[in-house]
This record gives C-alpha cells, sequence and structure tokens, in this order.
C-alpha cells in the first residue's frame, strides 16, 4: 500500500520538519536525538513552538493523520539510508498514543515491513522483554524499536 506523504525538508541531520495542511497550516517536527545506547536514536514528534521548541503532546485534529504518519514513515527512510546502523527508538508521550502508534503500526505493516525490523516492548512478570513486532498480537507494547533492513 503506498500512501502520499508530506513534502520535508532536513533542518540539519537530526531535525525535519514538513506542514501539516488539514483543517489549518501546522509546522510538524521529527527529531532524533542520541540515547544512553550507543546506536540508539529517540524519534520525538510534534508541532513546532514559536520558541522553535517541539510540543509532543499538541492534539492537532487537522484530519490528515495518514498523511502525517506516512511522512515520518518516510523521513525515518530517509534518516536510516543516510545511518544505516542507527536503530530509532519511539513510544508515544502518553499511554494512549503508545496504543494509537501501535494500531497505526498494525494498520500499515505491510507497507513499512519490507523496509525495516521493528520490535516492540512488552511489560512481564520479570520486566521489560523485547519481543518481535507482530501485527496481530494482542500485547500491549510500550514502546518500539526500528532498524532498517
Amino acid at each position: 500500500m503506498y500512501q502520499t506523504i508530506y513534502e520535508y525538508n532536513e533542518v540539519h541531520a537530526f531535525r525535519y520538519k514538513f506542514i501539516s495542511t488539514g483543517k489549518r497550516d501546522i509546522v510538524k517536527v521529527i527529531e532524533f536525538t542520541p540515547t544512553a545506547t550507543c546506536n540508539v536514536y529517540n524519534l520525538a514528534f510534534g508541532d513546532l513552538l514559536t520558541n522553535g521548541e517541539l510540543d509532543d503532546l499538541a492534539r492537532s485534529n487537522n484530519g490528515d493523520i495518514i498523511k502525517i504518519f506516512a511522512t515520518i514513515i518516510d523521513v525515518v527512510r530517509t534518516f536510516t539510508t543516510k545511518n544505516p546502523s542507527f536503530i530509532i527508538y519511539f513510544k508515544g508521550s502518553t499511554p494512549q498514543r503508545t496504543l494509537f502508534y501501535s494500531r497505526i503500526l498494525k494498520t500499515y505493516y505491510q507497507y513499512y515491513s519490507t523496509k525495516f525490523d521493528v520490535v516492540g516492548y512488552v511489560d512481564t512478570k520479570n520486566g521489560l522483554l523485547e519481543i518481535p513486532f507482530d501485527p496481530n498480537s494482542k500485547d500491549m507494547y510500550l514502546g518500539f524499536l526500528i532498524k532498517r533492513i
């Protein structure tokens, strides 16, 4: 399945931006920041604030969520093409958003699964466990790792 994407700009090697053009124009930012684990980068996404910071709690409701997520996947593709050894970590800024991201990943699994391996974090009685992402699973994922195939 192919989804159209927004045209985006690389602001610098770790920050990308685009304009969501739904009910109104909203500047969106995707930013990759290093974590404490070598070659693992956190993906942050949200609205661009006037001070240049990213608001990852914004509720835009701009009517273009599928196009936004297709754009994010394309940015991850671009970023990991330039940095093939990097692994991308992400989760929602709230548990509800993480659940929503899980649903998006399940719905569009065929779109990105030929480009990326995805691992999900699940909570077990022995602590967090990394398992291969399964679009048919009933597991409640707490976060995700994406690696370019």
